[in-house]
């Protein structure tokens, strides 16, 4: 954490509708690394404070929770979770439940 690019921002594979497997995958990378992000933040705001860069980290991270993780999660409701469910294993279902 002693350098301020260490806080902000994060890159994330491009992978589209075309490969959903990929895309989920890369979705549940970003949710690993923003928490990742967090544990971070927490560990420099005690040391730093809310200086600059913890101040960025803090709105990065609001930024995924408030709009790509609802986001993810609707996908999954509207088009993963049906299909499982219509394989009509029960392991399966207990899982998506």
């Amino acid at each position: 954490m002693g350098t301020t690019s260490a806080l902000p921002g994060f890159n994330a594979p491009a992978v589209g509708f075309e490969q959903p497997f990929a895309m989920l995958e890369a979705c549940h990378e970003r949710v690993q690394r923003t928490l990742g992000l967090l544990q971070r933040l927490r560990a420099h705001v005690l040391e730093h404070g809310a200086d600059v860069p913890a101040q960025q980290a803090a709105r990065d991270v609001l930024r995924y929770f408030d709009i790509a993780a609802p986001l993810h999660h609707q996908d999954e409701e509207l088009h993963v979770f049906p299909l499982l469910l219509a394989q009509g294993a029960a392991d399966v279902a207990a899982l998506v439940a």
